[in-house]
């Protein structure tokens, strides 16, 4: 009976160290914020004809990484691949690829494919910038770091809209055109799904209206108090 405690107390101890040696860097993640800032965001108030730039991280640990794709969707695929084309064109680059998207994890050097594109496979396929990086330097991201900026326009999402989409897109193993890292044990490693941003439209001018005329409305109210 001893004997058997024994093993229970030492079998829940490991687990627990197990636990406590798991952080929230120990797999990959990708993910957004707005540029300059370090915070991951995951909504956004957008107004029309806005121009926008947002900065896509990697972080893992503890291995280091010297491969990197990026697969930003900013749009729907009406085909696959290369041959891709936007559907509604309501969320556009700023520029064009070679100016919209700015490198900035310099360390694994100039991206070897950086090209608008499609995700393969089934289901919603995010049309945007497919972003490759393969170096044979190992860099640490245990902290996270920035992989690229890059910079967009609200070119027909307007108030009375619906939130719209962006995607680091993780389509699963084994599918191309989807985001991941190698590592520099040499394994590929993918972030476990999707990450997700959504642009919100500023509000239609009636509900700004009726949200001031509330604001005034309350301010009016509490003038009469004080004076009473």
């Amino acid at each position: 009976m001893k004997v058997l405690r024994s093993w229970l107390v030492l079998g829940i101890a490991s687990a627990t160290l197990m636990l406590f040696s798991l952080s929230p860097a120990s797999a990959l993640q990708f993910y957004i914020t707005k540029a300059g800032e370090t915070t991951p965001i995951t909504e956004m108030v957008v107004a029309p004809g806005e121009s926008f730039t947002l900065s896509v991280w990697i972080q893992h640990s503890p291995e280091r990484v010297q491969g990197i794709e990026v697969m930003f969707g900013f749009d729907r695929a009406t085909a696959m691949g290369t041959s891709a084309t936007p559907l509604d064109n309501k969320i556009v680059l700023d520029g064009t690829v070679a100016t919209a998207v700015i490198p900035r994890l310099t360390a694994l050097g100039d991206p070897v494919f950086n090209s608008l594109a499609g995700a393969r496979g089934t289901g919603t396929r995010p049309y945007g910038v497919r972003y490759v990086q393969l170096s044979t330097s190992k860099v640490d991201v245990s902290a996270g770091a920035i992989v690229f900026d890059i910079k967009l326009k609200n070119q027909g999402l307007m108030p009375g809209d619906s939130p719209y989409t962006l995607y680091i897109w993780d389509l699963g193993s084994g599918a191309s055109y989807t985001s991941l890292a190698t590592l520099e044990t040499g394994a590929t490693i993918r972030p476990g799904g999707s990450y997700t941003l959504n642009l919100v439209p500023v509000p239609e001018p009636g509900s700004l209206l009726a949200l001031t005329t509330g604001v005034v409305g309350l301010a009016g109210m509490a003038l009469r108090r004080r004076r009473a």
